[in-house]
């Protein structure tokens, strides 16, 4: 094996031993201590003694916090690597999150260590999404066949729209039945109840598991604001959609399954997979983009340990009336620890970044935080036309590769799910000019930095989850995308364009709240320099999220930057 061949040109002439020799456990729990001592886990990477300490705990649940930036995937892979390293036998180990792009950059960043590629061999070592993991485990258990998902923002539009078609479709025949017109009065539905909330609330039923009439009869619909109003009877009447649906889509599409039915497909097979088939230790990465029927499943089909990445922070996906505690995993006291350093963005980038308020979590103190790094202040720039403004990022992009060569770039739009708007954009396109544009679905393959056109990042907020870039550039930073017109246009029409009402209001502080997670991800993704753009003639324009920001804290351009100081 590749670890003995470099153990024994490690080891001093005293640990020659034979009964040394025969003892294999021994020899890779004294090739982790070399690692350990010095830190070197990954080839370019030394962790921290916090991020260590860490590392080498021995909790059954074990939850890494922090902020963007603080390692916490590199300690997840650390504590991956320590399993590897210590376990006297063949282990089964998945590395497994939401995003396909995360899982490419967990695999580059396995295998610039050493240590993984040394010890890999000794174990079943699966680095994969979750909709990948249960794919592969129901089809190998022969339970059955499932379509491959990769997940990203697209394919998460796309299939969220097939749904949306379907439920449509089965919706209108439903209300058009003698069936539904022989129901009493008091369990129809309002006007209110269409235009994509039938589909909003399938989606949510599945990923909280209340798929059962008298669980979703009486559970909380957290998550799912306060309106339109669902009485008790309203339920009863949507669970027999939902119902009505399961049966279409089946019949119509018996293998086209919904992105939340994979967590309830596995959790219906649990108890016929094969033990061996298994996992004995779970890493989940960004815990927070999971459901909690995703969580339970993988609780279940763990053996000895899972460890998880979260920022709540960086939550952008539904919310759930469950806890991690409710669904049997206990992360309380010192099962949860906490990453202070931050080694990703300068003290500058992070300070506006955590100036950004929240309603339900609460921004990192600037005494619990230490940074390796300080650098020029964020950037706010008002264009009055799009030419402009992409001269300026052309010329940017130009200065910062000459300075280096290899400097990483991110341009971070608001189109998110309309595909044709990200690849056919006048920015992108003008962009394409001068540099290799590219979508990050590639971000964990090589490239030639040497080319004529290096790279060029080219993506959604929601795509750079757990990703860094030396630069980023934030495209639409105006009222329109931050927060989302679309969505805040979605809340006045449910509730009847009364937006004078307390439910209005409770909705409309839940989506700014959600709409100014995006911005964080977007605004923590960088190392050294960010700046974020709005296009329009007069600074009204520019997102009401800039009145979060102290005015001393980032650099202004086209603007007078009073009009909106705190």
């Amino acid at each position: 094996m590749a670890i003995q061949h470099y153990f024994w040109n490690q080891l001093s002439e005293a640990w020659t031993d034979k009964e040394y020799q025969k003892d294999e456990a021994l020899q890779n729990r004294h090739y982790w201590l070399s690692f350990l001592k010095t830190g070197n886990l990954f080839d370019k990477i030394t962790l921290s003694r916090e991020q260590l300490a860490v590392v080498q705990r021995r909790d059954k649940f074990l939850m890494i916090n922090g902020s963007a930036g603080s390692g916490k995937s590199i300690t997840l892979l650390g504590r991956m690597f320590k399993v590897m390293a210590e376990e006297k036998r063949e282990q089964r180990l998945l590395y497994v999150t939401f995003g396909q792009t995360l899982i490419e950059d967990a695999r580059k960043r396995s295998n610039q260590s050493q240590l993984y590629r040394d010890l890999k061999d000794n174990h079943t070592v699966h680095l994969k999404t979750f909709h990948q993991m249960v794919r592969d485990i129901l089809m190998e258990a022969n339970l059955m066949t499932l379509n491959l998902l990769r997940v990203s923002i697209g394919s998460i539009g796309r299939r969220e729209d097939n749904v949306y078609r379907r439920t449509e479709a089965y919706l209108a025949k439903f209300l058009a039945s003698k069936e539904y017109a022989s129901l009493p009065r008091t369990r129809q539905l309002y006007k209110t109840h269409m235009e994509g909330f039938i589909r909003d609330e399938i989606f949510w039923m599945k990923g909280n598991g209340f798929i059962e009439e008298d669980k979703y009869l009486s559970c909380e619909r957290v998550g799912r604001g306060t309106s339109p109003r669902l009485t008790v009877e309203q339920r009863k009447t949507v669970f027999e959609i939902f119902q009505g649906y399961e049966r279409f889509r089946s019949e119509h599409w018996p293998e086209d399954y919904d992105q939340e039915d994979y967590a309830l497909l596995l959790l219906k097979y649990i108890d016929s997979i094969p033990e061996q088939l298994k996992y004995d230790h779970i890493f989940i990465d960004e815990v927070q983009d999971l459901q909690p029927m995703q969580l339970l499943a993988l609780n279940l089909l763990g053996k000895k340990s899972i460890t998880m990445t979260g920022d709540h922070k960086q939550r952008i996906y539904r919310r759930t009336p469950y806890s991690l505690k409710a669904l049997g995993i206990e992360i309380e006291g010192n099962r949860s620890r906490k990453l202070k350093i931050n080694f990703r963005s300068t003290k500058q980038i992070m300070k506006l970044a955590r100036s950004i308020s929240f309603l339900d979590t609460d921004n990192d103190k600037e005494s619990d935080l230490d940074f390796v790094r300080e650098g020029p202040k964020p950037e706010i720039r008002l264009y009055q036309d799009t030419p402009k403004m992409v001269a300026y990022i052309v010329n940017e992009i130009k200065k910062a590769r000459v300075h280096d060569p290899n400097a990483t770039v991110a341009i971070i739009h608001r189109y998110d799910t309309d595909e044709w708007k990200t690849r056919n954009s006048s920015i992108r396109l003008t962009l394409e000019r001068d540099f290799n544009v590219i979508g990050v679905e590639n971000y964990g393959k090589k490239f030639n930095h040497d080319q004529e056109k290096p790279p060029l990042f080219f993506t959604d907020a929601f795509s750079v989850k757990g990703l860094e870039f030396d630069y980023v550039f934030i495209l639409h930073f105006d009222r329109e995308h931050y927060p989302i017109k679309q969505k805040m246009d979605e809340i006045k029409k449910r509730h009847g364009g009364d937006t004078s009402s307390e439910g209005y209001y409770q909705d409309e502080d839940s989506i700014i709240n959600e709409e100014k997670k995006v911005l964080y991800v977007a605004l923590s993704r960088a190392r050294e320099k960010v700046v974020m753009f709005c296009v329009g003639e007069k600074p009204p324009f520019l997102s009401p999220f800039i009145r979060d920001f102290q005015s001393r804290d980032y650099d202004n351009y086209g603007f007078n930057k009073t009009m909106f100081s705190r």
